[in-house]
């Protein structure tokens, strides 16, 4: 079963992961959708860590510190930031893979600051793209027209226009594509680090509260 959810918190995340596991769905990967196999309900605590990974030997460590603490890595991938961890659930405590509030807010950052990372790296892509080869003009976007690079092809009249037209429209549709989705992946890159950012405000004041 695949499920497409967006939350507020990565805690209203972990909540609802558990709620799912009680139900009889286990979670097994996560990427856009969630992706749940069919299991007998269980109680289960979920943490969402965010961490990403140069190479293999870290990563590997990093789930091993977990699993030797008796979590079970749910979901995530080397290079895929969230990381899903469950353990059975404990009536007499609240359980966590962070120990104290400071390493949770810390989440939060560092999903804001790869995420911006993200959108600056394709945003500049795109500038320089631009700049370097003519088949890659980020003002396609605002001129479509200029996706279209047969000379003189707004001047011509009749079937010598429709012809050249029609011939270069695929090649034209991609260049505005490739545009269109490198922008959806700037705002949504964008959109992560600003909801990270939220979030971690949120998080803050919630605790600072709680002290008071």
């Amino acid at each position: 079963m695949k499920k497409l959810k967006l939350f507020g918190s990565y805690q209203a995340e972990e909540k609802w992961l558990s709620e799912q596991a009680a139900a009889g769905w286990r979670l097994v990967k996560k990427g856009l959708f969630y992706t749940f196999r069919k299991h007998s309900p269980q109680q289960q605590t979920f943490s969402v860590d965010y961490r990403t990974f140069k190479n293999k030997a870290d990563y590997e460590s990093y789930l091993s510190l977990f699993s030797d603490a008796g979590w079970t890595h749910a979901a995530g991938k080397i290079r895929s930031g969230e990381q899903y961890f469950t353990a059975p659930a404990q009536q007499d405590s609240e359980l966590s893979i962070f120990s104290d509030k400071e390493s949770s807010h810390s989440r939060y950052t560092k999903k804001a600051w790869h995420s911006l990372l993200k959108a600056l790296f394709i945003f500049v892509f795109m500038i320089l793209s631009s700049l370097s080869n003519s088949l890659y003009d980020i003002g396609i976007i605002v001129h479509p027209s200029r996706a279209f690079l047969t000379p003189g092809i707004w001047e011509r009249t009749g079937g010598a226009f429709w012809q050249a037209f029609f011939f270069e429209l695929p090649f034209a549709t991609l260049r505005i594509g490739l545009y269109v989705l490198l922008i959806g992946y700037v705002l949504l890159f964008a959109f992560y680090a600003a909801w990270a950012l939220i979030c971690a405000k949120i998080d803050r004041g919630i605790d600072n509260e709680q002290m008071e």
